[in-house]
């Protein structure tokens, strides 16, 4: 896009100074023909440029950052299965995020989430949608959790007590 930026700027300034100077016109022929010097000319045409290139950055931006949202918010969480079919692990993958989510077909059993992790695990920079991925242990109630731009991991467990439901980072 900066390229496109580049090749339009550099395209407008060569196309203002190919363009030929234009002769003093007369009003009327009794009137004095009025000059417009050369430098007031390139200013004119310098000023509309410099319009059009600003323009140009604030569409650029705005797309830009249209297309920073979507890609942040598409695919941001994910659901991963554990070994007990009443349990899943909710994972922000931006934040690194992780929930315990219980379903059930029985009206006397609960249903919700649970929190493992609710520290923002970025530290506020989010690298956006995926940076984060959960894989399971042999062990049904852990897993390490990655993050895939730096290389961190976290050990993670799930249960079915708070007491049981931690995070602990890994080095």
């Amino acid at each position: 896009m900066k390229k496109i930026i580049s090749v339009l700027a550099l395209f407008l300034c060569l196309s203002v100074n190919a363009q030929t100077k234009k002769k003093p016109v007369a009003a009327h022929p009794a009137m004095p023909t009025v000059k417009v010097e050369a430098r007031d000319s390139f200013k004119i045409k310098v000023d509309s440029l410099l319009s059009r290139i600003d323009t140009l950055i604030q569409i650029n931006n705005e797309v830009l950052n249209h297309l920073d949202i979507n890609t942040s918010l598409k695919g941001r969480y994910k659901m991963y299965q554990t070994e007990n079919i009443y349990n899943l692990i909710k994972l922000d993958t931006k934040t690194g995020r992780l929930w315990q989510v219980q379903w059930t077909l029985d009206d006397k059993y609960r249903e919700g989430s649970s929190t493992i992790n609710d520290d923002d695990l970025t530290f506020g920079v989010g690298y956006g949608s995926g940076s984060f991925e959960l894989y399971p242990t042999k062990n049904m109630y852990q897993f390490i959790l990655l993050d895939k731009t730096d290389g961190r991991m976290w050990h993670v467990q799930w249960g079915m007590k708070s007491a049981e439901r931690w995070i602990r980072r890994m080095f």
